[in-house]
């Protein structure tokens, strides 16, 4: 039975290490709202039925089409990361840009009541990839789970978006 429980223990383990280590967004910047292989332009030539006129670029048309994006994702711990009433604790927000992306990225962190993210926003500049902020929790922060959202914009294109989670614990009476 022994052997049973850790043998199940070292599988979760293993499960919880292959998932990663960070939650990512949705991606943002000037093609973050296109759907993955959609991206290209349409051209001119012979489509199926053989007539001359506009064909897609993923049909037998002719033009250019481009698998390279131009957005980039916001990632933040997996999990939820401990912060204790009347501390504060450091964080790493990390934007990973993609091929062509090469602009700043501007973070936002809305946290919840008596919780606070300072800077409150920060540029990631290109040719950056990280941002450190400081997290904290008042005496009136709930105790439990809960999540600070984090958006990123850049680019012109839609906001990338993602919840970092934080457990705040009750202070210590022996202060």
């Amino acid at each position: 039975m022994k052997r049973l429980s850790m043998g199940l223990l070292t599988l979760s383990l293993a499960l919880v290490l292959a998932a990663g280590c960070s939650r990512e967004s949705n991606k943002g910047g000037p093609t973050g709202d296109v759907k993955k292989g959609t991206t290209g332009t349409t051209g001119t030539g012979t489509g199926h039925t053989g007539t001359t006129g506009t064909a897609p670029t993923t049909g037998t048309g002719t033009g250019t089409a481009s698998n390279e994006r131009d957005d980039f994702t916001v990632k933040v711990p997996t999990g939820n990361t401990n912060v204790t009433q009347g501390e504060r604790t450091e964080m790493t927000v990390t934007v990973s840009r993609h091929r062509k992306f090469d602009q700043d990225v501007h973070l936002k962190f809305d946290p919840p009541a008596g919780v606070k993210v300072e800077p409150a926003t920060v540029d990631v500049p290109k040719g950056k990839d990280d941002a450190r902020v400081t997290v904290s929790a008042d005496n009136t922060a709930n105790v439990g789970t809960t999540n600070i959202m984090v958006t990123g914009t850049g680019g012109g294109g839609p906001a990338a978006k993602v919840e970092m989670g934080i457990e705040v614990k009750a202070a210590s009476k022996n202060k």
